[in-house]
């Protein structure tokens, strides 16, 4: 075994140890940003006059199916004068049995409905924190690769510069050198702008200066249930999208039971007088509907039907997309591991054919462009090794996002 894979391999194992600590504080860390965008999101709601939940005053009555009405009547006779009838009437559409079971299930319902929008909003900020954090992340690991590539080149720079001034070389060999270290500084620019968009988003989203140190979910499994079906049931949009057209479906079944038509109690006092006599009476009214076929219209019939197939249509494609997205994920996943195996070899045999050349190129065997060459060959291949396992940690991230879990 190399020396190179033996470094890599002991450096994976302690990224493997440590995060085992540290995950706990990451994930507290995490969740902190991603409440604290939440607050912010909230408060700049407020402030461009959206009024609070808590401000809206809506309710609906628990026996009502309506507003009370009071009815009067005074009847008088044509013949005699003194002959009349005075009615006075209180209703109260009372709700039905089955109307008061029909709002019990649309309640727990449109709870169930809030709480998923919730979720999917803190989906929602989750994947944009997520999205700021890793192209941070990447952009300071390669700034870091070339920081170290640049000073390499810069020790290299001043020996050939001594061999060169002293005649024993051409100055061919320095240009060579200053061209990979202007390479590197337009790399650099490019980076430094990535890296400021970066954190001008978390910046946004948290009001926050600093990217938090350990940002790597790899602790965090994807799902407790082995059955890819199970996982994306529990996805928010999938959940809020089933929960919405089962209320409709409540709503359009308690439409044609005809449960929205009230029980109407009329309490009744009645004054009836003539000549002869002035009677007083009280009573009690009940009006129930008779629930004989469907209560409903056709065109009510056929815009639930067109609703209904909109939301199926919804659900098919939400399920068809999260799936691809996630099958999508696996194979880059896949391909990742299989790159960090093949850039593991590479990198033995690049820094291996660099010594090598060094050998013969003291012995003016082989040009120096062809040296330099390899040797930043060598440099690039450790490069993209180290960005390979960040773009491991980076995609498992990504996978608890396309499952519908946030930070």
């Amino acid at each position: 075994m190399s020396v190179s894979t033996s470094c890599i391999k002991l450096c994976l194992l302690a990224t493997l140890v440590s995060s085992s600590f540290l995950c706990h504080a990451a994930n507290s860390e995490l969740s902190q940003a991603l409440s604290t965008s939440q607050a912010r999101l909230h408060s700049l709601s407020q402030s461009g006059g959206q009024l609070p939940q808590s401000q809206i005053s809506l309710s609906s009555s628990s026996w009502l199916n309506g507003l009370p009405s009071i009815s009067l009547s005074h009847l008088g006779s044509l013949d005699n004068g003194n002959s009349y009838e005075q009615e006075l009437s209180l209703n109260l559409p009372i709700k039905s049995p089955a109307l008061h079971s029909s709002d019990k299930q649309i309640k727990q319902l449109t709870q169930g409905i809030q709480a998923q929008q919730v979720a999917l909003q803190g989906l929602y900020l989750s994947g944009l924190l997520r999205q700021s954090l890793w192209e941070h992340r990447l952009a300071a690991v390669k700034l870091a690769k070339l920081n170290r590539k640049s000073q390499l080149l810069d020790k290299l720079h001043s020996q050939q510069k001594q061999l060169t001034d002293a005649g024993e070389l051409p100055i061919a060999h320095i240009l060579l050198l200053e061209r990979e270290l202007v390479d590197i500084a337009l790399e650099r620019v490019d980076l430094n702008q990535q890296q400021a968009e970066a954190l001008a988003l978390y910046q946004q989203l948290t009001g926050q200066d600093q990217i938090p140190q350990d940002i790597t979910e790899t602790a965090r499994p994807l799902s407790a249930s082995s059955q890819p079906n199970d996982i994306l049931a529990q996805h928010p949009l999938w959940q809020l999208l089933s929960l919405q057209k089962q209320q409709q479906l409540l709503i359009i079944q308690s439409q044609q039971a005809g449960d929205k038509d009230p029980w109407t109690v009329s309490l009744t006092a009645k004054n009836t007088a003539d000549n002869q006599v002035d009677d007083q009476q009280l009573g009690i009214a009940v009006s129930v509907p008779l629930t004989l076929g469907s209560a409903l219209s056709q065109t009510e019939l056929s815009q639930w039907q067109q609703a209904n197939t909109e939301h199926t249509l919804n659900l098919d494609r939400t399920y068809i997309e999260l799936k691809t997205q996630l099958k999508k994920l696996e194979q880059q996943q896949q391909n990742l591991l299989d790159q960090q195996t093949l850039l593991t070899q590479a990198l033995h045999l690049s820094r291996t054919i660099t010594e090598e050349l060094a050998k013969v190129k003291d012995q003016n065997q082989v040009s120096y462009e062809v040296w330099l060459r390899r040797y930043m060959d060598a440099l690039d291949t450790e490069s993209r090794l180290a960005l390979n396992q960040v773009a491991q940690q980076q995609l498992h991230s990504q996978q608890l996002q396309a499952l519908g879990i946030s930070l």
